[in-house]
């Protein structure tokens, strides 16, 4: 299982009035881990859409266990990686920390879809392709 690591600068607009980050940006930050992930394995997401018409990545599920706070002007590393395979789902497991004390656990539950032939305003979820499961795995 491979890990990819972003560092996030919390800033100071990231936080609510007590001065800690407010959960949402918690949410945000794995998104941007995720998408960060999949740029530095070459994985270009538009690539596939306009010459395979997948869609990669529609969020199905997502969740978080927060265990400690984190303020402005702290540096935070997110760390990602794909947890679990299904024939259309995908779970990324995020661990935010600062240094060596884990502030939230979190995942993403993920998939790849096409437009709906039948409601061309719903997506439809598709097996993952293999070389796509190869790069995370």
């Amino acid at each position: 299982m491979k890990t990819f690591v972003l560092q996030v600068l919390v800033g100071f607009g990231d936080c609510d009035p007590a001065g800690i980050v407010f959960y949402p940006n918690f949410f945000r930050w794995f998104d941007l881990a995720t998408h960060q992930m999949w740029h530095g394995s070459g994985y270009d997401i538009v690539r596939v859409r306009r010459e395979q018409g997948l869609i990669v990545g529609p969020l199905v599920d997502v969740g978080a266990t927060f265990r400690s706070p984190a303020t402005h002007g702290e540096t935070i590393e997110i760390h990602s990686s794909v947890s679990e395979w299904t024939g259309k789902t995908f779970r990324i497991a995020h661990q935010i920390r600062r240094a060596d004390t884990v502030l939230v656990d979190g995942f993403e539950l993920r998939i790849f879809a096409r437009p709906d032939p039948q409601d061309a305003a719903r997506i439809r979820a598709v097996q993952i392709p293999e070389d796509f499961r190869a790069l995370f795995s």
